[in-house]
C-alpha cells in the first residue's frame, strides 16, 4: 500500500496520474483486468469529497497489465481550492476489496484564469 504524499496537482490543469501494481515478492505486474477502482480526494477541513475518480465513472481506466490511469479534467480541478487534501484508493477484484493508497494530494493554485 502507498502511504505518503503524491506529486502536486494544479487546479488549472487536467490531473493525470498513472499507477502500477506489482507483486511485492516477484516484481511482476498484477493482473487487474476487471477490477473496480475508486480514488477519492477529500477536504481535510470539512471532510467533503472533492473528487471521485473511478472505473464506474470512466475517470479511471486500466491501460495495461497492472497499470491504470486517473484522469480528472480541468473543469473539475477548478472546483478544488489550493490546499493539501486527503486521498485514498481501493480496488475490488474477485469479490475482495483492498486499500492501495492513503495519503495527501497537494493542489496548487494554477493562477491562470
Amino acid at each position: 500500500m502507498f502511504l505518503g504524499t503524491l506529486d502536486p496537482a494544479s487546479n488549472r490543469a487536467d490531473w493525470e496520474l498513472t499507477v502500477q501494481f506489482t507483486d511485492s515478492e516477484t516484481g511482476e505486474a498484477l493482473d487487474i483486468s476487471g477490477a473496480s477502482i475508486v480514488v477519492e480526494v477529500r477536504d481535510r477541513r470539512s471532510g467533503a469529497i472533492l473528487i471521485t475518480a473511478s472505473t464506474a465513472n470512466a475517470s479511471v481506466s486500466i491501460v495495461d497489465t497492472g497499470m491504470f490511469q486517473i484522469s480528472v479534467p480541468v473543469e473539475q480541478m477548478r472546483l478544488v481550492r489550493a490546499d493539501t487534501h486527503e486521498v485514498g484508493g481501493t480496488y475490488t477484484l474477485n469479490a475482495a476489496t483492498k486499500q492501495f493508497a492513503i495519503g495527501l494530494l497537494p493542489v496548487l493554485d494554477g493562477i491562470v484564469t
